[in-house]
């Protein structure tokens, strides 16, 4: 049974008719009647937002499944890698009823004669069995991680019980430490806070755009909060509701309603949200979008204006376009003295040269070194202490030689190997 259904936020096999009366108790305005198409449309475009809505909820549910399963069939131990014998592999689907931890034997990553189908001859979990029968990292499991050197590789992401990766990955301390947004594949998000904070950051907004972009839908108007959640107003493909801030559902007693509507919602503030939900940033980048295509319907392919990019919570990203150069910025626009050109800003994150001014805003030292385009510099240099730092700043080395030259710093981060 759809969840919109089940937690009776809005009945999907609602006639328009049921809609438009409920919307009447609503006290909305009579000049706000629909004719039965346009009320069709409606309910369709509900339909479809609760769909989205109940996908966003799918992580959260198999926890909660797994958690009941595991309390069935009585999982007390929840087990860690080191714990299983030599030789062993930790693997959720082991255990008592499929749902309790357990460790397998598993041919190790390398090595040969194994086999997809025949349970004596599985890879260990996160490896795969390649076509000449050897087993090697199956890299779109988080598990793969789990066959790196921990002697070597200086931090490791934690991983759910699926093989997918946490959404909410921690770094450093408690203290000054942070946690960041991930994709169940590993990818980096928008959104983050600091670790003393993240309790009830779940990164379920950032998940959902982030999801619905990697399908092709370049219309994503979600509003994330800073830290991956979802703002309690959304408005997406014409409808707008009062969302839950942690996973995104409609709030109980509330319905979704035509992005027409959108300031009749409960949630809804003047002067928190103004006349329109598209904040500065969206507006400019929809409007460069408008241009493009009378440009392309004009037949100019060549002219394309400098991409405005976004955040998922309508501020601005972290690079600004101006060929042929590519500057670092903060959210609110603030240009920042780091660039490089545009044609190798591939593997710029200006995450350093915005950590500088998050750090000194939050009274906390910040004594590492960026590069020019604003990347952390991966060999850091403290008072003669040489280590290496990935590329959220965190060290991932002990202190090394104190000769930097020839110092492979790759060798300690995981997404290198």
């Amino acid at each position: 049974m759809s969840i919109c259904i089940s937690i009776s936020y809005l009945s999907l096999v609602a006639r328009p008719t049921d809609i438009k009366q409920k919307m009447k108790q609503l006290k909305f305005r009579k000049d706000s009647q629909f004719n039965a198409s346009v009320e069709n449309v409606m309910l369709a475009k509900i339909v479809v937002i609760c769909a989205i809505i109940e996908l966003s909820l799918n992580t959260q549910l198999s926890l909660i499944n797994y958690r009941a399963c595991q309390k069935k069939f009585n999982c007390t131990k929840i087990l860690k890698p080191s714990d299983c014998p030599p030789g062993q592999f930790l693997d959720i689907n082991t255990g008592k009823g499929g749902c309790c931890h357990g460790c397998r034997e598993g041919i190790k990553r390398g090595e040969s004669d194994c086999s997809r189908t025949n349970k004596n001859k599985l890879c260990a979990p996160g490896l795969q069995c390649s076509e000449d029968f050897h087993c090697i990292l199956n890299r779109t499991s988080c598990f793969h991680t789990m066959h790196f050197n921990d002697d070597i590789v200086g931090w490791k992401p934690t991983c759910e019980i699926d093989g997918t990766y946490s959404a909410k990955q921690c770094r450093g301390d408690k203290i000054s430490g942070r946690c960041f947004c991930y994709a169940e594949t590993g990818e980096k998000l928008f959104g983050w806070d600091w670790w003393r904070n993240a309790i009830n950051m779940t990164c379920a907004c950032s998940r959902q755009r982030f999801r619905a972009e990697t399908t092709g839908r370049l219309d994503v108007t979600l509003h994330c909060l800073p830290n991956g959640n979802f703002e309690r107003l959304q408005c997406d493909m014409g409808i707008c509701w009062c969302a839950d801030e942690q996973f995104g559902h409609i709030e109980k007693g509330t319905i979704a309603v035509p992005e027409s509507l959108w300031t009749y919602l409960p949630c809804y503030n003047s002067t928190e949200h103004g006349d329109q939900y598209l904040r500065k940033c969206e507006s400019a980048a929809h409007a460069q979008k408008l241009i493009q295509k009378k440009l392309l319907n004009r037949g100019v392919i060549n002219a394309v204006p400098n991409q405005i990019r976004c955040n998922y919570d309508g501020t601005h990203a972290e690079i600004t376009i101006e060929n042929p150069l590519v500057y670092c910025q903060m959210s609110d626009g603030l240009k920042l003295n780091f660039a490089t050109l545009s044609k190798m800003m591939g593997d710029m994150n200006c995450n350093c040269a915005r950590d500088e001014k998050i750090f000194k805003n939050a009274g906390i030292d910040f004594n590492l070194r960026c590069r020019d385009n604003g990347n952390y510099e991966p060999i850091q240099d403290q008072n003669g202490k040489i280590f290496c730092v990935d590329r959220d700043g965190y060290a991932v080395s002990g202190l090394l030689n104190s000769d930097s030259s020839g110092i492979d710093c790759d060798q300690f981060f995981y997404y290198a190997q």
